[in-house]
């Protein structure tokens, strides 16, 4: 049977078990590329424009954003299943 479930940001879902299983590992992974992106930005990671500049694929911020926001929501669905069980 799923059950309702809300994130801090306020994002609302149904799961059963399996569901915030899979869920955890989506949101592992996630959290794992976004600091894979963020090492590479100390490298200075760079991506032509096509008009002779260069940007950075994404700004600190945002990676910084996503890391946090990634983070929480692991703890959050690793909560929720221990609560589960």
């Amino acid at each position: 049977m799923k059950k309702r479930f809300t994130f801090s940001t306020g994002e609302h879902f149904e799961a059963d078990l399996e569901d915030l299983q899979r869920l955890l590992s989506d949101n592992k992974q996630y959290l794992e590329n976004y600091e894979e992106v963020f090492s590479s930005l100390e490298d200075d990671d760079y991506v032509a424009r096509g008009n002779g500049f260069c940007d950075r694929k994404y700004s600190d911020d945002f990676i910084e954003g996503q890391l946090e926001k990634y983070a929480q929501r692991v703890k959050e669905i690793q909560k929720w299943i221990i609560e589960w069980e």
